[in-house]
């Protein structure tokens, strides 16, 4: 009998989940009834003993959701409606039992935002922080339309980021299966040119590669496709992630671009819960939570410290010397003038501009370098291939 994973709601408000047996989801609904449980959502647990997919609600859907919603309000829809129209459009099964189950709460009377933060698998602090400022003001199409500019924004940056991460390890990987045909398919034919000859030692040890790739084929594909993929499942751990962003921080240029990535998305997320309308202290926690740079965070907690003890954010930002003084500057203007949002917004548009700059110049130093080890790797190859050729040129 298979097995239902449920997402439900107490009397209290509480959210919870469990699971339930039956024949099927309409019977595992109906169990559930009879128990007075009030189900969010619903869906039936799969067991695989190795998962390439996720159940995960991808940001893009969250980020089409939210421009949708904000179309819809501004031209006069209902919430129910407009969330019904949603459901209808979206492309995920998993997001669309999501919007059902919100539409359920706001019919039994709750907010949007208390509904979306039942929901902290889908919606992080940040989403729902700016839904209850728009609820607050009466502008959630507006703010809802902020929060749409934001995720594009903000992933936009994350694509180009990572692609730049990416890029020298896909040239690498195909630079890889390059060099292994070559000593798969072409060093043999030399080999049996040569014959039991007396090789160099280059050319031997090239030999004997050539000969251990051919005879042992199943271990050495199995390793070339489990290594990579072992390595990102142990990425997407929470102690793999530590380890691949502190291994990245040590490199030079990647660790400057993942230092001012986490910059912007600082200041991109302070600058939009600023003009949404949450309280200065509370955009601070909810910025500290989604940036994920330790020394970035560590330079927010001590701003924060220096606020609360009324001395000033700018010194605080100054002291805690996580930040260039650009920054601690540009908040002091803001400050003084009471326009810090605009400070924010500036402080976004410029470090956004020198992260664009550190990419193009990281790809641009890239491409020689790896044209350079390739040649040199495809060289030792040749040289290797032809040096018993040389060699009988000498004896002659």
């Amino acid at each position: 009998m298979p097995t239902f994973i449920y997402n439900a709601i107490e009397k209290n408000g509480k959210a919870f989940s469990g699971q339930v047996k039956a024949e099927d989801i309409k019977k595992a609904r109906l169990q559930l009834k009879l128990k007075r449980v009030d189900v969010i959502s619903i869906e039936e647990k799969t067991i695989v003993p190795f998962s390439f997919g996720s159940k995960k609600v991808k940001k893009t859907v969250i980020f089409f959701f939210t421009r949708q919603l904000s179309f819809l309000l501004d031209a006069g829809v209902s919430l129910i409606q407009a969330l019904e129209m949603c459901i209808e459009t979206s492309s995920s099964i998993v997001f669309k039992d999501v919007l059902n189950g919100i539409i359920k709460q706001l019919e039994a009377g709750r907010s949007l935002s208390k509904c979306l933060k039942m929901r902290p698998d889908v919606f992080d602090d940040f989403y729902v922080n700016m839904v209850v400022c728009a609820e607050e003001t009466g502008l959630l199409d507006q703010v809802l339309k902020d929060l749409a500019d934001y995720m594009e924004k903000a992933e936009q940056i994350k694509s180009r980021v990572k692609s730049a991460m990416m890029y020298p390890v896909v040239v690498l990987a195909i630079s890889l299966l390059i060099i292994t045909g070559l000593i798969v398919f072409i060093v043999p034919r030399f080999a049996n040119m040569y014959g039991d000859k007396g090789l160099p030692t280059l050319t031997q040890a090239l030999v004997s590669l050539s000969d251990l790739m051919r005879n042992n084929p199943l271990p050495l594909i199995a390793a070339f496709l489990g290594i990579p993929l072992f390595m990102y499942k142990y990425s997407q751990t929470s102690t793999g992630r530590q380890q691949v962003r502190s291994l990245i921080r040590a490199l030079p240029l990647f660790g400057k671009i993942q230092y001012q990535a986490a910059m912007v998305r600082f200041f991109r997320s302070f600058h939009s819960l600023l003009k949404a309308g949450v309280n200065f202290l509370e955009a601070l926690d909810v910025s500290y939570n989604i940036t994920d740079h330790a020394n970035i965070q560590k330079g927010i907690k001590a701003a924060k410290e220096y606020v609360t003890e009324g001395k000033g954010f700018s010194k605080g930002l100054a002291a805690s010397q996580a930040f260039p003084p650009l920054v601690s500057q540009m908040v002091r203007i803001g400050e003084e003038s009471g326009k810090m949002e605009k400070s924010f917004e500036k402080l976004t548009v410029y470090y956004e501009d020198i992260l664009n700059n550190l990419i193009s110049g990281l790809i641009k130093m890239i491409e020689p370098l790896l044209m350079v080890f390739l040649g040199g790797i495809i060289g030792i190859i040749i040289l290797a291939l032809y040096l018993p050729v040389f060699q009988m040129g000498d004896l002659i």
